[in-house]
């Protein structure tokens, strides 16, 4: 699965400028703040998953949940990818068989890796991550894309 997210760079930049105007904040100060968020919103999916709750009967949340929660992650994710200044972001998925709770393990690690190693190479890596559980999640490019302009507004 492709992950094209180029279409939301523009759009992210505006949501983003205007929460740095409205907390009178400078995008470079925020940087980690918003690599937490992005850990704090992967967790939040997790949660909504279930996929870890072995000792839980309940199911996962509906669809419509799951894709609410993964379009946070993609705000964060694009906004981390615009302070490296890049006019296009495109990810391709794993395409082997994943088990979830290690996929969730493996994207907060590739996340939380960003702190000390903020350049292209381990952006990417979050990337593909976030592609690979859409794809994991059988969610499709254009769900994704809909729910976050939806969650943008």
């Amino acid at each position: 699965m492709q992950l094209n997210l180029t279409e939301l760079i523009a759009l992210q930049a505006q949501l983003d400028e205007r929460i740095m105007a409205l907390h009178q904040e400078e995008r470079h100060n925020t940087r980690i703040k918003r690599v937490l968020a992005l850990i704090v919103e992967i967790n939040e999916l997790a949660n909504e998953t279930r996929c870890f709750k072995y000792w839980s009967l309940k199911g996962p949340s509906s669809e419509d949940v799951l894709l609410e929660e993964f379009s946070d992650t993609m705000h964060f994710v694009i906004s981390l990818g615009i302070d490296l200044g890049l006019d296009t972001m495109i990810f391709q998925s794993k395409e082997n068989d994943v088990n979830l709770t290690q996929l969730f393990i493996d994207w907060i690690n590739a996340s939380t890796a960003l702190v000390d190693h903020f350049d292209l190479e381990h952006f990417n890596g979050v990337g593909v991550l976030m592609a690979t559980m859409a794809k994991a999640l059988n969610f499709d490019e254009k769900a994704c894309i809909e729910t976050y302009y939806a969650k943008n507004k």
